[in-house]
């Protein structure tokens, strides 16, 4: 059964964005609960605080990294780049059978992913500079 929560490995360091990343973790378990009890709902309205939210959160990481210097900077706007236009694509298909349950694995998957892989990049990155402040 696909779940998510907060865990500390998701951690990047920087104070800021591990509270914007947990905040991501909850919305996105409530999701996964919503749509492990087969809930029905417009999907538009279930996922737009998500959407909203993971928005805003992409675009305050995209300046942090930019501000900092981050080397890798490029690729890491670029795959945030890849997210969006995926999940716009699978917002457009809102209307089909099962969609909420494959939008939400997408999210979870993806926000694992990006987090464990991508955003250590960063924070590796961050350490070795000495600093993880905002």
């Amino acid at each position: 059964m696909l779940q998510i929560e907060w865990r500390q490995e998701y951690s990047v360091g920087v104070p800021e964005l591990d509270a914007q990343h947990r905040h991501m973790i909850e919305l996105l378990a409530g999701l996964v609960k919503f749509t492990n009890s087969g809930g029905v709902v417009d999907p538009f309205t279930a996922l737009a605080e998500v959407n909203r939210y993971a928005e805003e959160h992409l675009q305050q990481e995209e300046m942090i990294l930019s501000v900092r210097g981050y080397p890798d900077y490029a690729r890491h706007k670029a795959e945030h780049d890849d997210y969006r236009k995926k999940a716009a694509a699978l917002r457009a298909r809102a209307h089909k059978r099962d969609f909420g349950t494959e939008i939400t694995k997408f999210l979870v998957e993806w926000w694992k992913t990006h987090i464990l892989n991508s955003d250590q990049q960063y924070a590796r990155f961050f350490r070795s500079q000495g600093s993880n402040q905002k």
